[in-house]
C-alpha cells in the first residue's frame, strides 16, 4: 500500500496537481500488478479518459507535501473496514477501491460505477475464501456508508479488540 501511495503522489505531480485525490490513488492501482488491476483488466474498464481529464499544466515548482484529499482520506480509513469483512489483518488496495466504491461522495467511487464497475460487482471478483456476511452487508449499503454508521461499527468493533487484547 504504501507503494502505491508513493504513486499516487507521482502521478498527481505530473498531472499538475498540489494535491491527492482518489483519482491519482485509482490511477496508480492500475500500474501495479494487484487484485484490482486484474479485475479492471478482466472487465476491460478503460482510464485513458481519466487520465486525460486530469492532465493540467506542469506545476512550476514541485511542492514539498501534497496533501490528501477529504474524500481518499475517508476511503483510506475505512478500508479497515473492509479488510475486516475478509478477515484481513493488512489493508490491501482492494479495500480501498471497496471503500471508494461504497462512498458515494468519493469521486474515484463515482467514476468507476459510471464506466460500469459496482461495489457488487467489484465485490463478486474478490473470491473470498471467508468473509463476513453482516459487515459485507452493512458495508456494501451506500447509505449506511454516507450516514456514518459503517464508520461507527468500524469503530466500535477496532474498541472492542483493543480493550479484550
Amino acid at each position: 500500500m504504501q507503494e502505491i501511495i508513493k504513486h499516487s503522489r507521482e502521478i498527481a505531480i505530473g498531472l499538475g496537481e498540489d494535491f491527492i485525490s482518489s483519482y491519482h490513488f485509482l490511477l496508480a492501482v492500475l500500474d501495479f500488478k494487484n487484485v484490482p488491476h486484474f479485475i479492471f483488466l478482466d472487465k476491460q474498464l478503460n482510464f485513458e479518459h481519466l487520465k486525460q481529464e486530469l492532465q493540467k499544466e506542469k506545476l512550476e515548482t514541485v511542492p514539498d507535501k501534497l496533501y490528501v484529499t477529504v474524500e481518499l482520506e475517508r476511503s483510506l480509513i475505512m478500508s479497515g473496514y473492509y479488510s475486516l469483512i475478509f478477515y484481513e489483518k493488512v489493508i490491501k488496495p482492494e479495500h480501498v477501491i471497496l471503500a471508494m466504491l461504497a462512498d458515494k461522495r468519493s469521486h474515484a467511487g463515482s467514476y468507476l460505477r459510471a464506466i460500469g464497475m459496482t461495489y457488487t460487482d467489484f465485490e463478486s471478483e474478490l473470491k473470498p475464501v471467508k468473509k463476513k456476511k453482516l459487515l459485507g452487508i452493512i458495508g456494501g449499503n451506500s447509505f449506511l456508508v454516507q450516514i456514518g454508521f459503517v464508520k461507527f461499527v468500524y469503530d466500535m468493533i477496532i474498541r472492542f479488540f483493543s480493550n479484550h487484547l
